[in-house]
């Protein structure tokens, strides 16, 4: 667009950010013959790309011709809002003139485009209008991929425009996808996945999208261009967890129990030493995993923002540490990381050290999240929420990939209480095997085989929180406590109270409420 028109331009967009402006514009180009003379050509952008105007358009070009005009009448158009106009002078009445208009982006790559024939009386005709069309172009996909990757997902982000397509892959890859927005720099993201949904490599590419032309994308995944970004043990080491150390463990301790699985082999959570049955308040049934003696202040985990503070697709989260370093919790605190750089490469960060040292902004949010980092091929097959996520996903820590389950989080429909940069703990009123600590796990009902744990709050109620605070009782009280009210009524009494002289804190996540 003109030095003039474009100034206009961009002060009525960010002057208008609520809706577009909506006015006449005394500075519309005069292209031939004399003020107040000429055609009021006017071209109007489709309202479903509305949003994309300022990214897709930097210029509006316009072209009059006719077979019996000796050359074209050019030159280009004020945008204002969705509008672009131009008076247009020195057009010569008469039949089948040809008025096209074309919109590019800041690469000069058309973006919209309107083209019609009209009569011109040159007393009559006061001004010409087109509707604008979108451009699309298509890109043509090109890779020999292993034999492990069975699905290719290509997200395309072309300003306003998101296409996801997914695709089975059998042999070599040969796809083109059409009907992709035009422009420079489209963003196309590309996921490879196993047999089991787990990622094992992406890539992320950039195309220009013409209208005329096909991109060619090839994926050199021998070449080494495509960074693998999960668990895929040929390319990328896991990092080793042991959750039964004498470190970690209090509840669970290989020393106490060698049959534990030893470190770094899989742990299956539904076993019924892990999987265990109580009260709610009221008498309800509950069941709950037991992931052991927690700390209330989380750990960090740093998940990462684009500019516009979405979440940048496929970027695994960087956790600051695992199961054996000091402090470590399988509580998290969010910490957003918004990333500045328009060239980032997704994971291209993938150790705490790293984030810290990016001098990107960094804040620490309020949300908080139960993510049990396990070894890999672990398992914990039931949620309280549906939606919660099942499979062992993948994060970073200090370069290498880490497995975590999924329990209380942010989208979840329970949610861990959290406050003042410690997580809330309700009580859990529970008895000891051996009537005296926790070494030998909790005391079972003969019959039933679920404990008398009686937890305070159940998920979805206000305070309720996964790491809950022991208050143990003597097996003598056992048989009597049904309920909170009847915990409470054995608490009246010292004598049924376990002295333990230290604060107990477990991880127990609820997944059910009533019977199974």
């Amino acid at each position: 667009m003109s030095t003039f028109g474009g100034c206009i331009w961009w002060v009525l967009f960010f002057a208008t950010a609520c809706g577009l402006p909506d006015r006449s514009n005394p500075a519309d180009p005069r292209i031939g013959g004399s003020d107040g003379d000429g055609i009021q050509l006017l071209a109007e952008v489709p309202s479903t790309h509305r949003s994309d105007i300022a990214d897709r358009i930097d210029e509006v070009r316009f072209s009059i011709s006719a077979a019996d005009m000796t050359k074209p009448i050019v030159g280009t158009m004020d945008l204002v809002g969705s509008s672009a106009r131009a008076r247009v002078g020195g057009i010569s009445p008469g039949s089948d003139r040809i008025f096209s208009v074309v919109a590019v982006d800041g690469s000069g790559i058309p973006t919209f485009a309107a083209i019609d024939t009209q009569d011109v009386d040159g007393e009559s005709t006061e001004a010409i209008s087109l509707q604008m069309r979108r451009l699309f172009g298509s890109v043509e996909l090109i890779s020999q991929l292993p034999p492990e990757i069975v699905t290719l997902e290509v997200r395309i982000d072309a300003g306003a425009d998101t296409l996801l397509r997914s695709y089975d892959i059998e042999g070599p890859l040969t796809q083109r996808i059409a009907d992709i927005p035009t422009g420079a720099d489209v963003l196309v993201t590309l996921r490879g996945f196993d047999a089991e949904a787990q990622v094992l490599l992406q890539d992320v590419l950039r195309a220009d999208i013409r209208e005329d032309l096909i991109a060619h994308l090839a994926l050199e995944v021998f070449g080494g261009s495509i960074r693998i970004v999960a668990n895929f043990p040929t390319y990328l080491p896991v990092v080793e967890v042991d959750r039964f150390s004498d470190e970690m463990g209090s509840f669970f301790r290989r020393t106490d129990n060698p049959d534990l699985p030893a470190p770094n082999e899989p742990i299956d959570f539904d076993l019924p030493q892990f999987l265990l049955r109580g009260f709610g308040p009221n008498g309800e049934a509950v069941t709950f995993y037991h992931f052991d003696m927690r700390p209330q202040e989380p750990g960090t985990v740093y998940e990462f923002f684009d500019r516009r503070g979405e979440r940048i697709v496929g970027q695994l989260p960087v956790f600051d540490r695992i199961p054996g370093d000091s402090g470590y919790s399988d509580f998290w605190q969010v910490h957003q990381v918004r990333v500045q750089d328009l060239e980032y490469r997704v994971n291209s960060l993938h150790a705490a050290e790293d984030v810290l040292a990016s001098g990107w902004e960094i804040e620490a949010s309020d949300e908080v999240a139960n993510y049990v980092i396990v070894p890999f091929g672990s398992r914990a097959s039931r949620r309280f929420d549906a939606a919660t996520p099942v499979r062992a996903l993948d994060g970073w820590y200090a370069g290498q990939i880490t497995k975590y389950l999924v329990f209380e989080n942010p989208q979840s429909t329970a949610q861990v209480d959290f406050g003042s940069g410690q997580i809330n703990t309700p009580q859990m009123y529970a008895f000891f095997d051996n009537n005296r600590d926790e070494k030998d796990g909790f005391a079972l009902d003969p019959e039933t085989q679920g404990t008398h744990n009686v937890v305070t709050r159940l998920p979805g109620e206000e305070g309720y929180s996964p790491l809950w605070v022991l208050q143990v009782f003597t097996l003598s009280a056992f048989e009597r406590v049904l309920d909170l009210a009847s915990a409470l009524d054995q608490a009246k009494n010292e004598e049924n109270l376990v002295e333990l002289g230290r604060l107990i804190r477990i991880n127990a996540p609820i997944i059910q409420v009533g019977s199974e």
